[in-house]
């Protein structure tokens, strides 16, 4: 068997293990599975979401808050409507800027660097409040132990500022241990992500770990761990349980010290020369725990519609494989969502008769408990990623099948469970001769062959795994063919 390759578009062509062709597939150890369509459930909202944020309630409940240029709205799961929990007078968000959120407790807290810093109770949420006059206006927010920590401040990008402790809505410096710090170097801050006792920093140019020092008068500390190399895209960093992952000027990386580039010599460059420079800020991250799957939403030079994304990179943190997504639909936004859990009769009571429901009934958007990957179309209405399978394509590398001679093929056998699938063999008399591709052909249903008759020294195969149809695996092909000597 000839495996398919992993998805390392920047590594060299005669690499056998490599391959520049993989779309909507889901790594898996030895292979690839499905990745599911995705599907809008919800109605519209009233503007282009601009941020969002999946706050945890009690007992595996959740509840969904989007941030849009006016207005924050909430999701309600019963009737897959928005309601709006605003303040009074609403919201002046530019259109370049996102919503930033944190939860605090039962607390959520909101800032969009133009408006006062914003909080809600999700125990009982109904509308949004300003959290304090004397907070500053930030981009960012996040959390440290028992503080809520605002960056990138409007008075200095390289600045951040702390509430009291455990006070989320003190912020007089020096007193109640809250406090501000200005950083001299590094750039603007462009990420945050906070944990018990420390924080990372991400700025434009270096990264900094804070951490608590609460039996001194200093009350945090920072250190600068990482010099010229920072963050590029505030939305691209995502912190899992394996590590922190960001996207920086030379592309993904997860942070250590030295940082760990999970896409060098796989995608990095590939992904460079896909999206405009000026798009580098956009990339959006998130994640999807169950699957141990990051996510990076972009939109390539092919796409003239602004602020959405047409592809995803994705990678498997589980197995550390890539593999690249079209979903055929242009998104405004990629995020972690949840329902809240639907039985057959909560189904009858959304008015969506069962034979036209979005998804199978067995699929995880139903379940609701456990966040899953979702986002939102150019509708504006938010859909999770658990329709039927996209349609999958898959390469081999380029392989030698006879040592040191050339090979007529005259067939491969998938190895895969799905039921329609096609393919097509290329081959290559020499290295740098350019591939000659066949006309693709189905499977035959009696042979499981797809006949592809090629004559070459070098061998490509390609196989499609046709749309909306079951299957759970792919792993390689089984090529049927011959030596036929050296010319």
């Amino acid at each position: 068997m000839i495996p398919f390759a992993t998805y390392a578009p920047d590594r060299s062509p005669f690499d056998p293990e490599a391959t520049d062709s993989l779309e909507n597939v889901l790594p898996i150890q030895g292979g690839y599975g499905p990745f599911p369509s995705f599907r809008a459930l919800s109605q519209p909202l009233p503007e282009r979401p601009q941020g969002s944020y999946l706050g945890y309630v009690n007992n595996g409940n959740y509840v969904l808050v989007v941030g849009t240029k006016t207005k924050l709205l909430m999701f309600d799961g019963t009737t897959l409507t928005w309601t709006d929990v605003s303040k009074p007078g609403g919201y002046s968000t530019a259109d370049s800027e996102r919503w930033s959120f944190a939860q605090y407790g039962s607390w959520l807290i909101a800032t969009n660097s133009v408006d006062p810093v914003q909080y809600i109770d999700l125990n009982s949420p109904v509308q949004f409040a300003d959290l304090s006059a004397d907070a500053p206006r930030a981009k960012l927010v996040g959390t440290m132990g028992d503080f809520v920590m605002l960056s990138h401040l409007n008075t200095n990008q390289r600045m951040v500022q702390w509430s009291g402790l455990n006070q989320p809505q003190f912020w007089s410096p020096r007193q109640r241990s809250s406090d501000f710090q200005a950083f001299p170097d590094g750039g603007e801050i462009m990420g945050f992500a906070g944990g018990v006792n420390g924080c990372l920093i991400f700025h434009a140019e270096s990264v900094r770990e804070g951490n608590l020092a609460l039996e001194t008068s200093m009350v945090m500390t920072f250190k600068q761990t990482l010099t010229n190399h920072g963050c590029m895209a505030p939305k691209s960093v995502v912190a899992t349980g394996s590590g922190i992952y960001y996207l920086s000027d030379d592309g993904f990386y997860r942070y250590g010290i030295p940082p760990v580039g999970i896409g060098v010599e796989r995608v990095d460059n590939t992904f460079i020369d896909d999206i405009s420079r000026q798009e580098i800020y956009n990339v959006y991250g998130s994640e999807d725990p169950n699957r141990k799957i990051v996510y990076w939403a972009y939109r390539s030079i092919a796409n003239t519609l602004e602020n959405s994304y047409d592809k995803v990179l994705l990678y498997h943190y589980g197995v550390d494989r890539w593999s690249l997504l079209k979903p055929n639909r242009i998104m405004t936004g990629l995020i972690d969502a949840t329902t809240p859990g639907f039985t057959l009769d909560s189904l009858s009571s959304l008015g969506i008769p069962l034979d036209q429901l979005p998804y199978s009934l067995d699929s995880r958007a139903w379940s609701g408990g456990t966040p899953t990957i979702a986002a939102f179309d150019t509708d504006w209405r938010l859909g999770f990623f658990s329709g039927d399978p996209l349609q999958a394509v898959l390469q081999t590398g380029d392989v030698e099948l006879t040592s040191g001679s050339r090979t007529i093929v005259t067939g491969f056998r998938p190895l895969c469970d799905a039921s329609s699938v096609s393919g097509r063999s290329a081959a290559k008399d020499r290295a740098g001769s350019p591939r000659n591709w066949k006309n693709p052909a189905d499977v035959s249903a009696k042979t499981g062959l797809i006949p592809a008759r090629t004559s070459g020294r070098f061998h490509r195969f390609e196989v499609t795994v046709q749309a909306d149809q079951p299957w759970s695996a792919i792993h390689g092909v089984d090529p049927e063919g011959q030596p036929e000597g050296q010319q």
